[in-house]
């Protein structure tokens, strides 16, 4: 449960409100948690499962705009803001996601001044890293955009190996396959990744990190 670096950094008081509601679910690879336009009834807290916000548009065309792992809370503006998601939440990559009522959560934070502090630093987190990957995709090139992407993926779920097809990355970075699978094999023979039938290890994070473009730090900085 405490991987879920939200949850391990509650004030104790408000952890120990939140406890008796939580419960763990094991979700799998394009599971919808949070459907796009819907009130934010459950919250959640991945511990080891990595999630997308994606928004769908009409012509039955969708993007990946955000990734969400072990340091998050999902449809959290929403969620306070008491409004409909704007996007939905899906799973990405399979794992723990511990979940809460909304109306537990919101009581918990209405009542305890830090816990809405908390809470509504990490909005502002999250905003500053979606400007953050507005301004990368804008201005970076590709084979930094994805070595950035794995880094903060492997810092989200704890691992090294990562459940992600070329096809999952292409549409996280909006890229096409060719340009992933152009990127991830100038990473491969520089030493930094392995990978086979969707499954991506990375073999050197110093080769990674150096690949990756100056975003990485920059995101890291700000969630530290």
């Amino acid at each position: 449960m405490l991987r879920n670096l939200t949850l391990s950094a509650m004030d104790p008081a408000d952890l120990a409100a939140l406890i008796p509601h939580l419960t763990e679910r094991q979700v799998q690879k394009g599971d919808v948690l949070i459907s796009q336009g819907a009130l934010v009834e459950t919250v959640g807290f991945p511990s080891t499962a990595f999630l997308t916000n994606t928004v769908s548009f009409s012509d039955g065309r969708s993007a990946e705009t955000f990734g969400m792992g072990v340091e998050g809370v999902t449809g959290l503006a929403p969620f306070l803001a008491e409004r409909p998601c704007a996007w939905s939440v899906e799973v990405k990559a399979p794992g723990a996601v511990y979940e809460a009522p909304a109306v537990v959560l919101r009581r918990i934070a209405r009542d305890s001044p830090t816990l809405n502090r908390q809470l509504i630093r990490l909005v502002s987190d999250y905003h500053a890293l979606a400007s953050m990957g507005a301004a990368c995709a804008a201005l970076h090139h590709a084979t930094g955009r994805l070595a950035r992407f794995l880094l903060v993926a492997a810092d989200r779920t704890r691992s090294e190996q990562l459940q992600f097809t070329q096809e999952d990355i292409a549409g996280l970075l909006g890229f096409q396959r060719t340009t992933v699978n152009a990127s991830a094999k100038e990473l491969k023979s520089a030493g930094a990744i392995s990978y086979v039938r969707g499954r991506l290890r990375i073999t050197d994070r110093t080769a990674l990190t150096r690949a990756a473009c100056e975003c990485y730090r920059l995101q890291s900085d700000l969630l530290h």
